[in-house]
């Protein structure tokens, strides 16, 4: 019985050596046919899940070939957007120096408005400082005067009170 078990366990090793060996030889267009068939079942898994991704990537690639030849119509349509682009970029660049223009300007007149202002209140300040100098000048001068008088007054005072106790 060992020996029935021994040989049963060789031919089924060699019906498995067997397999791989066909496995092996299986040629390289069996090899791309079965890779082939995997690709299209996981593309259509994926176009079941989300078929507007599909159609999306569909377009693009169709618009994509199209741009290949030479007189289609996305190629047509490209030249045209191309140019309305241009004519747009070309106005919008003539506005925006225009408006930095304007601006530059504005900003020239608010300078000049501010300096004109700056102008106007240094002279005022000038003038004020100038006529608070001369009426400080004109008090410092009568306090002066004052300060003589009363001090003669009390020289005066002082000499009276000295002369009245030498009599």
């Amino acid at each position: 019985m060992n020996v029935v078990k021994r040989n049963e366990l060789k031919d089924q090793i060699a019906a498995g050596e067997a397999r791989v060996r066909a496995r092996e030889d299986a040629t390289l267009l069996d090899r791309a046919g079965e890779r082939a068939i995997e690709a299209k079942d996981r593309f259509t898994d994926f176009a079941r899940e989300h078929p507007v991704a599909t159609v999306a990537g569909g377009l693009a690639v169709g618009v994509l070939i199209s741009g290949l030849f030479r007189n289609s119509p996305t190629r047509k349509a490209g030249r045209k957007a191309a140019a309305k682009t241009s004519t747009l970029a070309h106005v919008g660049g003539e506005l925006a120096t225009t408006w930095f223009a304007q601006m530059m300007a504005a900003a020239s007149d608010a300078r000049r408005t501010g300096a004109d202002q700056l102008d106007g209140a240094a002279t005022t300040v000038g003038r004020t400082s100038r006529r608070l100098g001369r009426e400080a000048g004109h008090l410092a001068h009568e306090a002066g005067d004052s300060a003589r008088e009363l001090k003669r007054d009390a020289l005066k005072l002082v000499s009276r009170a000295l002369s009245g106790r030498s009599h």
